[in-house]
C-alpha cells in the first residue's frame, strides 16, 4: 500500500490513513495514534475500539477431528464470533472409532478458547463468542507458560516409562489440552495485535507452531504406550529419552537467554543423539524402537526452532 505525501505548510508533511484500517481500529477524527520509530519504518498504532469480527461455517458432513482444527483455527485467526451451522446430530471420530454427539463436540472444543463461550445453542445452530477482553500485554505471560506446560509434558512421559505406570501416562491427554489452550490463545493474540516490531511476527508463529507439533508428538506417543500397554526397560531408551527431554531444557534456556554457544551445543548433541540412537537399534526391544523412533523428530524440531530463535535476534 502506497500513500502520497502532502506538504501543509512550510515544515508539515501529511499522509492520509487507509479507511478500512481506521474503521476497524474506531479512528475517528481528533483521536491520538502512537508512531514508532523502527529504523526505516514508522509504525502507527490506534487505541480504538476493535469492531466485532464474524463467520458462519457450515460443519455438516464433517468429522470429528476436521471440526477441531477448522474451529480452532478461526479462533487463532481473531475471529470473536463464531456462528456454527451443523444438519447431524453425530459425527464420527477416525481416531477411536465411534461417533461422537455435536454438542458435546462443540462445547468441549471452546474449551480450548481463552476468554470465550458458547452463547447460543440450539438443534443445529451454535454460537461461540468472545465474551473476555484481550491484550497484547499477556503474550509474554502466556507463552512462558507454554514452554513450562512442555517440559512438563515430557517430564511425565518420562517418568511414566520408567515406572509403566498406565495412569501417569494417560495424564498426558490433560495436559495437551491445558498446553493447546495456551498456544490457542497466544497464536490469536499475534494475529489480532501483534508484536511491537511487526517483523517479528512470522518467527514467534513459527515457534509456537512448532512448539505445538512437538506436544502433539508426545500426546500420540503417550496413546500409543497406553492402547497397547507397551513395555520398556532397556537403560540405553531411558537414556536416549533423557536425551529428548534434555534438548527440550535447552531451547527453553536458549530462548529466554540468547548465546551461540548454546546453539553450538544443541547441534552437538543433535548429531550424538542420532548417532547412538542408529548404534543401538539392535538392542531397543520393538516398543522402545517405536516410541523413541516417533519422539525423536522432537530434536529435529528444536534446531528447527533455534534457526528461527537466531533470525529474531538484532
Amino acid at each position: 500500500m502506497r500513500r502520497k505525501v502532502i506538504k501543509q505548510g512550510n515544515n508539515t508533511l501529511t499522509i492520509t490513513l487507509p479507511r478500512e484500517w481506521t474503521s476497524k481500529h474506531g479512528i475517528n477524527a481528533g483521536d491520538e495514534l502512537d508512531i514508532d520509530k523502527l529504523d526505516n519504518t514508522l509504525v502507527i498504532s490506534g487505541h480504538g475500539e476493535f469492531k466485532e469480527k464474524k463467520i458462519q461455517v457450515d460443519i455438516t458432513g464433517l468429522d470429528r477431528t476436521t471440526i477441531l482444527v477448522l474451529l480452532q483455527g478461526l479462533y487463532r485467526f481473531g475471529y470473536d464470533k463464531i456462528e456454527i451451522i451443523c444438519d447431524d446430530n453425530m459425527v464420527v471420530h477416525h481416531r477411536v472409532g465411534k461417533k461422537k454427539n455435536v454438542s458435546e463436540l462443540i462445547y468441549e472444543i471452546t474449551n480450548r478458547f481463552v476468554g470465550a463461550e458458547v452463547v447460543s445453542a440450539s438443534a443445529r445452530r451454535f454460537v461461540v463468542k468472545r465474551i473476555a477482553e484481550e491484550s497484547m500485554a499477556d503474550f509474554d505471560t502466556v507463552l512462558r507458560r507454554i514452554f513450562f506446560l512442555l517440559n512438563e509434558m515430557m517430564d511425565t512421559f518420562v517418568d511414566a516409562c520408567k515406572k509403566g505406570d498406565l495412569e501417569l501416562m494417560k495424564t498426558i491427554e490433560f495436559k495437551h489440552v491445558n498446553i493447546k489452550k495456551f498456544i490457542n490463545s497466544c497464536l490469536r493474540l499475534l494475529n489480532k495485535f501483534g508484536m511491537p516490531s511487526p517483523s517479528k511476527n512470522c518467527f514467534y508463529f513459527n515457534i509456537i507452531s512448532s512448539i505445538s507439533k512437538a506436544e502433539d508428538v508426545i500426546k500420540n506417543n503417550s496413546r500409543y504406550f497406553v492402547k497397547y500397554e507397551m513395555k520398556s526397560k532397556t537403560p540405553m531408551y531411558f537414556s536416549l529419552l533423557g536425551d529428548i527431554k534434555e534438548h527440550v531444557k535447552m531451547y527453553y534456556a536458549l530462548f529466554y537467554k540468547y548465546d551461540l554457544r548454546k546453539i553450538a551445543k544443541l547441534n552437538e548433541n543433535r548429531d550424538l543423539f542420532r548417532e547412538r540412537l542408529f548404534k543401538c537399534r539392535k538392542d531397543l526391544s520393538k516398543d522402545e524402537n517405536i516410541l523413541i523412533g516417533g519422539l525423536s523428530v522432537i530434536v529435529e524440531m528444536v534446531l528447527d526452532m533455534s534457526e528461527t530463535r537466531m533470525a529474531m535476534e538484532e
